[in-house]
């Protein structure tokens, strides 16, 4: 009887455990979808425009890299997986960048599906 009690026990504490589990593993693919469907335009107060140059041969992940340390995006997997999702193509070139610009802007930029007007120059 001891034993049957035991092995419940063990039973509803492993459940719980899975369980929890389940439900963090839940909420941080929300919180990632979110990240890549959902975002905002930023809200610097003193958001700052820069030179980018995309060179011939950058992979998706650096450039991810480089626009994570430069404060232009939060995440550079959400940005790798937004280029995936959005089918961009990376176009080599010299772009102006806002820290203010969503990672779908910024892809929309690099990918040259975004035209600078002349005001914009």
């Amino acid at each position: 009887m001891g034993t049957r009690i035991f092995r419940t026990v063990v039973n509803v504490v492993v459940l719980a455990a899975l369980a929890s589990c389940l439900f963090l593993l839940a909420a941080r693919a929300y919180g990632f979808g979110k990240a890549v469907f959902d975002e905002r335009e930023g809200t610097a107060k003193s958001p700052r425009t820069v030179r980018f140059v995309l060179k011939e041969g950058n992979t998706v992940s650096q450039v991810a890299d480089i626009l994570e340390e430069e404060g232009f995006i939060d995440s550079s997997l959400v940005f790798i997986v937004q280029k995936y999702f959005y089918d961009s193509e990376l176009v080599p070139g010299e772009y102006r960048l806002n820290t203010n610009m969503t990672g779908k802007m910024i892809l929309d930029i690099l990918s040259g599906a975004a035209v600078e007007t002349e005001e914009d120059s």
